[in-house]
């Protein structure tokens, strides 16, 4: 059980480490890549979470639309993470997206930092 924890850390571990690919050369690869770095990040708390979280604001607009979708099935903790990453990747784009959850989200911590996270965007 330990070794298999071991192994999915690992083969997280790695797939963070990979290089964004530029916009014309990504395709079904990059689109994959950015939609498990949404699920890392949301996932249990950790070093590999934060290494997505990086990883996700490295890859700026791109990701926007992945961390938007990811946001449909997180618990609250991990809504927080994604809206954190809309707000430091400092896209107006996200704005409109942190302006819903303001308003719209269930629950208020949510709702609170995609408040400020909006109001501190362009």
């Amino acid at each position: 059980m330990a070794m298999r924890r071991i192994a999915a850390s690992a083969a997280s571990a790695a797939l963070v480490a990979l290089p964004a690919c530029a916009a014309d050369a990504c395709s079904d690869r990059g689109e994959r890549r950015l939609a498990r770095l949404v699920e890392l990040a949301i996932a249990e708390p950790g070093p590999t979470a934060d290494a997505a979280e990086q990883a996700l604001v490295a890859a700026g607009r791109s990701a926007i639309l992945y961390v938007e979708t990811g946001l449909y099935d997180a618990e609250p903790d991990g809504r927080r993470r994604l809206v954190r990453i809309l707000s430091r990747i400092g896209d107006r784009e996200g704005r409109a997206i942190l302006t819903h959850l303001a308003e719209h989200d269930p629950d208020p911590d949510v709702r609170a930092d995609a408040a400020d996270g909006a109001r501190a965007l362009p």
